[in-house]
């Protein structure tokens, strides 16, 4: 027997898409979702270059948008969560401009581009989320561009408590998360070298304001965290 989830029955529903649509605009955006199967670590969502296929939200797991440079080095844009939105990369030229990758095993679903014109007729809200996230993005490019110029401490300091608050918007545990990331990728996203990277998480384990346990973070004192970063 196939069963099909879809946004009427799915417990990401409340984390994906806008609070308060009725039960008709839920029933709209579930005729034309559509399920992607479920990738592994290190397996592309999209390459840079591919041609805009939609809007995607992550349903479990997590992903990482790159850039490449000239010379072919990749570069750690963002950190996607669960119920959060990506592909918004491709709007403008209809091209991806950077890929995505997953981070562990990462399921998501798609909004299809050829169907966004009429849900965006026949679901108002879906509008005001989709532009809601993308001024979520803005605020984090901008908090990002700012931390690029802060001493490594801060920067570290940020990263983590950043990911708590976006974890807690969702609905899950702010101060004890798995990291997906390897340090050399944190490194990679925050401009550090991974020696500094595997320094600082050293120091703020000894300091008591986190607790590491391979891939597992314990967020111990957030507002010690938090210090780091008054100026």
């Amino acid at each position: 027997m196939h069963h099909q989830v879809s946004c009427s029955n799915c417990g990401l529903d409340k984390i994906c898409l806008p609070r308060g649509l009725s039960q008709q605009e839920i029933e709209n955006i579930s005729r034309v979702v559509k399920a992607r199967r479920t990738l592994q670590r290190g397996e592309f969502i999209y390459h840079e270059g591919d041609n805009f296929k939609g809007v995607l939200a992550i349903k479990s797991g997590s992903a990482k948008l790159v850039a490449n440079d000239p010379h072919g080095n990749e570069h750690i844009l963002n950190i996607l969560l669960p119920g959060e939105l990506l592909g918004f990369d491709g709007l403008s030229s209809d091209l991806h401009q950077c890929s995505a990758i997953a981070l562990e095993t990462t399921s998501f679903c798609i909004l299809p581009a050829s169907n966004l014109d009429e849900l965006f007729r026949n679901v108002p809200g879906l509008t005001r989320e989709l532009f809601r996230h993308t001024g979520e993005k803005v605020n984090i490019d901008k908090d990002q561009l700012v931390l690029s110029k802060r001493p490594a401490e801060e920067r570290l300091a940020y990263f983590l408590i950043s990911l708590g608050d976006r974890l807690k918007k969702r609905g899950f545990s702010a101060s004890a998360f798995t990291l997906s990331l390897t340090r050399q990728e944190i490194g990679n996203h925050l401009g550090l070298a991974l020696e500094t990277v595997s320094r600082l998480l050293k120091k703020f384990q000894q300091d008591d304001l986190i607790r590491v346990k391979n891939k597992l973070i314990e967020i111990k004192d957030p507002e010690g965290l938090k210090e780091i970063l008054e100026p």
